[in-house]
């Protein structure tokens, strides 16, 4: 008894090692190329299971960084939210494996193997390492960008499947079970799992569980539970003999288990009197030196102050600048010269200008946006909106850089939006250089502009509820939401403090009120340009008589949304998703801020809008 006691406490503390060691931790099997097609890539899918780290569609979005609206279609079919379909592109790499690769946006503290386990057997925190060799695995800050990579496989041309779909095994499935759910023979399945494993493959019903297999599909996959009449009966019959010798080993179990955590929990608190007994020795002995040496003590405690506030100032321009003062939060963004700024910008020719201080620039070939703003305003930027969890995100506009003048204006470079602002498409203004949306006929499709509504709601719930603490943008305004080329909405700088008291359409009543700020004074600036986007009108009307957050209150409870309607669209949207996209805004915009929905309730909801539109989405 007592060598099985010791066989348990030390299996017990080498799978504890081995799970918190990226470099020993077991590594997820890549699928093996095919020889006769060494380049070959496809698209394809992968299957995750829900689970506490991805619970809902938004919030694996707003994990992952991807698009919502790229994840809707193809999840049409687990709208049970019981498993999420990743759509990945696949390819043949230089070691003779097939891998896909996911951008993952890391939470603060989370490593590596969190990561991995959070995937349930798609990848592995040693491939993760491997991805990412600069990053270190363990504590990782917020923000990071991280490369996941995926296992996955590209079909042969033989008939077998269009797809292969990377299937994790949960515990308890099985190859007849898993055949049955995908409507498949199970001949086929071991067939094509055979084909690419490098390592062979068993052909035994017990599967292990965060391994992988490969599902072929001919379309896209749709977990539908199809089992064959027959084929039901013995899964129902196997199901039952599981349960019943789970039952009887469970028993048996628990004792060894509980004698192993007896023993560890001994060996723990053998371990923590060690620990307690030498650090009072330590303490013990550095009070001594303290006594002996008091001067050489302080020597080295001003040395570091001395070198710690050095550090903290580096050259710009001839001149030292601050950066405790000035950047309360280390940025990640590149530091320009002014020379190049003046000659990216033409000079900061008036043809170079998109509108207001913000110029168009050309670096490396690539388009950037100029803002000229006061040092006294650079001074005061927020530059948490600059860190890796905000400027990264793909519904928030990047920060590219910055330029300190001494003495004159500083400048702010941004990522460059191809089709403006979202105020520019709704109230007519200029969109890019030299292009006036007043002057053609283009305007937004209620497609697109219920997509735009998404993507800004997605950056919000990113700010409020997966940064931790929650991050209050503060300046959520149609002309600060911008538009990439392929209209994705991008969400602008927060808290800069330009010409905010011109838009008080946008002020929720607790901060005009008392100056109280909250991520529900987000959630109604949100609900304005929700009513923007519906009506074609302004927050405020020109006389400033009337707000259109008080407009709507009036409108749905008279029943005249129809001939509120921006009248651009004419007819071309469906008029139940316009009055539920009403609902949606009105409730934003309530007066008692606890009443309001937060981002991500509203991202579940235009989640749900988006989902139902119609095919039809090029612009007019």
């Amino acid at each position: 008894m007592m060598q099985l006691t010791v066989f348990v406490f030390f299996h017990l503390v080498i799978t504890s090692a081995l799970s918190l060691n990226c470099d020993k931790s077991p590594s997820s099997q890549d699928y093996q190329c095919l020889k006769k097609i060494p380049d070959q890539k496809c698209n394809t899918y992968a299957i995750l299971h829900a689970n506490s780290h991805y619970s809902s569609l938004s919030n694996l979005t707003s994990l992952l960084s991807t698009a919502p609206a790229d994840l809707l279609e193809d999840n049409a079919a687990f709208s049970n939210s019981v498993n999420f379909l990743i759509p990945i592109q696949c390819k043949c790499s230089s070691n003779g494996f097939f891998t896909a690769e996911l951008r993952k946006i890391s939470v603060k503290g989370e490593s590596f193997s969190d990561i991995a386990e959070s995937l349930e057997g798609l990848t592995s925190c040693s491939a993760i390492k491997a991805r990412n060799p600069s990053i270190p695995p363990w504590n990782l800050p917020e923000g990071e960008s991280i490369i996941v990579p995926v296992k996955c496989a590209c079909p042969a041309s033989d008939g077998s499947g269009k797809f292969l779909v990377t299937y994790p095994v949960k515990e308890g499935d099985t190859l007849t079970e898993l055949a049955a759910k995908f409507n498949v023979t199970r001949d086929l399945l071991v067939s094509a799992n055979a084909k690419y494993s490098a390592l062979g493959f068993r052909q035994g019903d017990n599967l292990v569980p965060t391994s992988t297999l490969v599902i072929p599909s001919q379309g896209k996959p749709i977990l539908g539970f199809l089992e064959r009449p027959e084929e039901s009966i013995r899964v129902k019959k196997q199901r039952r003999r599981r349960r019943r010798r789970r039952k009887t080993k469970k028993w048996i179990v628990g004792v060894f288990v509980a004698i192993g955590v007896i023993g560890f929990l001994a060996c723990i608190g053998v371990g923590l009197a060690f620990f307690f007994t030498n650090m009072r020795k330590k303490r013990e002995e550095e009070s001594s030196m303290k006594k002996k040496r008091p001067a050489d003590v302080e020597m080295q405690q001003l040395s570091l102050s001395i070198r710690t506030t050095s550090d903290k100032k580096v050259s710009f321009e001839g001149s030292q600048y601050n950066l405790e003062e000035a950047t309360p939060h280390k940025s990640r963004v590149e530091s320009y010269a002014f020379e190049d700024l003046h000659k990216a910008t033409e000079g900061f020719s008036s043809s170079n200008l998109i509108a207001g201080s913000v110029f168009q620039g050309r670096f490396n070939g690539k388009n950037v946006a100029v803002k000229r703003v006061s040092s006294e305003k650079m001074r005061k930027v927020d530059y948490e909106v600059v860190n890796g969890a905000i400027h990264r995100h793909p519904n928030i506009m990047a920060m590219l850089g910055t330029c300190f003048v001494e003495g004159s204006d500083s400048f702010i470079v941004f990522e460059y939006a191809k089709n403006g602002s979202l105020k520019d498409w709704i109230h007519g203004g200029l969109a890019i250089k030299s292009h006036f949306i007043a002057s053609c006929s283009c305007f937004l499709t209620w497609n697109q502009r219920v997509k735009i509504c998404l993507d800004a709601a997605t950056a919000l719930q990113h700010m409020h509820h997966i940064m931790n603490p929650s991050y209050i943008h503060g300046n959520v305004r149609s002309r600060n939401i911008f538009l990439d080329e392929d209209f994705t909405a991008k969400l602008g700088l927060a808290k800069l403090g330009d010409d905010q008291e011109s838009d008080s359409g946008y002020l929720a009543p607790e901060f005009v009120g008392e100056g109280t700020v909250s991520t529900g004074t987000d959630v109604f600036a949100l609900g304005v340009v929700l009513l923007e986007v519906i009506s074609g009108k302004p927050p405020v009307a020109r006389d400033g008589a009337v707000k259109v957050s008080d407009e709507i209150k009036r409108i749905l409870e008279t029943g005249e949304l129809r001939g509120w309607m921006d009248g651009a669209l004419g007819e071309s949207y469906c008029f139940d998703a316009a009055v539920m996209l009403a609902n949606l805004a009105r409730s934003c915009v309530e007066d008692d801020v606890s009443l309001r929905p937060n981002a991500g309730e509203i991202v579940e909801k235009l989640l749900r809008l988006v989902e139902e539109l119609p095919e039809m989405d090029q612009l007019s």
